[in-house]
Parts: structure tokens; sequence; C-alpha cells
């Protein structure tokens, strides 16, 4: 990403990217994170597998194999219950970070295809 070092990362981008936030936006994205269950309605009753196999759309799930917020595992087992969803796990050093700014070309046109193939089917 073009930092020198830790520090140099963690205020050019780090503070760069967060300070400049409202903190209530960060605080709810965090509760959406804990709180995001898709099971969690009167039809489902808590079964996870029962509400992923609810989802009609057709889905690419992508997880990045170094994501070390979103783990590619949960994914794989969220997928196993989606009956339209292909699990393409990217296998690249830039965790949580694949695909955002400043990242590689190459990772940004593998997301691409993906999003051009759903498009178009």
């Amino acid at each position: 990403m073009g930092y020198a070092s830790l520090e140099d990362f963690l205020v050019g981008f780090w503070e760069g990217l967060f300070l400049t936030r409202d903190a209530n936006n960060l605080l709810a994205m965090l509760w959406t994170w804990q709180n995001g269950d898709v099971s969690a309605h009167e039809i489902y009753n808590g079964d996870l597998p029962k509400a992923l196999s609810s989802i009609k759309a057709k889905a690419i799930v992508m997880p990045v194999s170094t994501d070390l917020y979103f783990p590619p595992e949960d994914n794989a087992i969220e997928v196993q219950h989606m009956p339209n969803a292909a699990l393409r796990a990217i296998d690249i050093y830039w965790g949580h970070f694949a695909g955002g700014p400043g990242t590689s070309r190459d990772d940004i046109t593998v997301l691409d295809a993906a999003l051009k193939e759903l498009l178009v089917a």
C-alpha cells in the first residue's frame, strides 16, 4: 500500500480513514456486524440454515483467504445452505482491504468479472 513503516500506515491510512468519520456511524456498523442475523426472525426462529436456504438470489460469495474480520470458513458454511450461491475464495494477502483503494488492479479485475457474471446471468 506504499507505507514505509507500521507507524506510517497507522497515521497515514488508519487515522486518515477513521478520524474523519462520525463515531456514531462506526458504532452503527459494528452493531450491524454483531447483530446482523438473518435467522433472527419469527419465520426462522434462529434457524440459520433455514434462513439461508430461503435466499433465492444468485450469489457469488468471494471471501478473501486472509480476511480476519470475515474468514472464508464462515462463508463456506453459509454457502452450503444457499441454493443459488457459489463460493470463490480469493487467495490474496490484502486481508479485509482486498478490492479497496490502493490494492492490486488484478484483484479488482477478478471482482469485476464476478459482478459481470451475475449481472449477465
